[in-house]
This record gives C-alpha cells, sequence and structure tokens, in this order.
C-alpha cells in the first residue's frame, strides 16, 4: 500500500511540476487542456509576483509578464513563498542584462538579508546577516545589517562624483 501511494504522490508532483513549467506533459494528456491550465498558471504566477514585488512592475511595465514568462519558462513553481523567489530570479536576470533602478537594487538586497538559498529555495535566516549595495542612479554605497527581531539597520554613503551633464564645464589645471 505505502509503494501505490508513494508512486501516486511521484505522479502528481511529475503532473504539478509540468503544469507549472509548461511541459513536457505525459503522454495520454489532453495537450490543449494542459496547455490552457498551465497558460492560466503562467499568469497568476507572474500576477502574484508582481504583487510581492512592485518594483518590478514598475520598471517594467506592460512588459512585465512577457519578460518574467520568458525569464520563468522551465522553472517550476517553488514550495514556499515562490513569488520572493520567482522576483528574486527576474531582478537578477535583468541586473546581468544591464543597469537597475535603485529601487529595485534595494529590494534585492532586502530580500537577500532576509533570506537565503537552501537546496534551491528561499529560506528565512535565522542569523544576522549583512549586505551592500551599489545605487547607480544616485552615487550611494548602501550597507545594511539585519538581525532577527530588530530593526534593519543601515548607513548610506556618497561614492564618487555626480555624474555630469553634457553642458557642466570641466575642471582646467
Amino acid at each position: 500500500m505505502d509503494t501505490a501511494r508513494q508512486r501516486l504522490g511521484s505522479m502528481q508532483a511529475d503532473f504539478l511540476r509540468s503544469l507549472s513549467a509548461g511541459g513536457p506533459y505525459s503522454a495520454g494528456s489532453d495537450l490543449r487542456g494542459m496547455r490552457a491550465t498551465s497558460q492560466q498558471l503562467q499568469a497568476k504566477r507572474v500576477r502574484t509576483m508582481a504583487r510581492a514585488w512592485p518594483e518590478l512592475a514598475t520598471h517594467l511595465g506592460n512588459s512585465l509578464a512577457e519578460r518574467a514568462t520568458d525569464v520563468l519558462a522551465g522553472t517550476p513553481l517553488s514550495a514556499g513563498d515562490h513569488a520572493l523567489q520567482d522576483g528574486l530570479i527576474v531582478a537578477g536576470h535583468l541586473e546581468a542584462a544591464g543597469p537597475i533602478p535603485d529601487s529595485l537594487r534595494l529590494r534585492m538586497l532586502g530580500v537577500r538579508l532576509r533570506y537565503h538559498r537552501k537546496r534551491g529555495l528561499l529560506v528565512r535566516r535565522p542569523r544576522p546577516a549583512l549586505g551592500f549595495a551599489y545605487l547607480r542612479q544616485s552615487g550611494r554605497l548602501v550597507s545594511a545589517l539585519r538581525i532577527p527581531g530588530l530593526p534593519l539597520l543601515s548607513i548610506s554613503i556618497g561614492v564618487g562624483w555626480p555624474p555630469r551633464s553634457a553642458k557642466s564645464p570641466r575642471h582646467v589645471a
């Protein structure tokens, strides 16, 4: 009996994984129905992520659904707070592709201070965490310390020179 339950549980997990990842579907499945269900789940996944990461929605605007779907394609839903993890994945891809807004960079820092990856999942940190982020738009370096049970401690330091406009005079020696 236990073997049959384990097999059924494994089949159910494979079914859900294929739905959330958009395939591949098991033989004999109603492909049209599976694709439609998969698209609905993907749309819900993006909506949930957008609520957890309003900075992504602000930055990407109308292209959020398309970009998130492309980045998350083939990535099965994770257990736990998948919206936070999905947002971190999408934000990481954006960061790798080029500059991102300071607000998004700060949000990533906050998530990384509160969570760490364990076996591919985001898990709350039980111990203090220290992190840094360089904010390109404002030319500031932020250092933050999170100690469980206490408010987040942070300091922001201006670094380098502010960006010059094309018309600003240059120093001549």
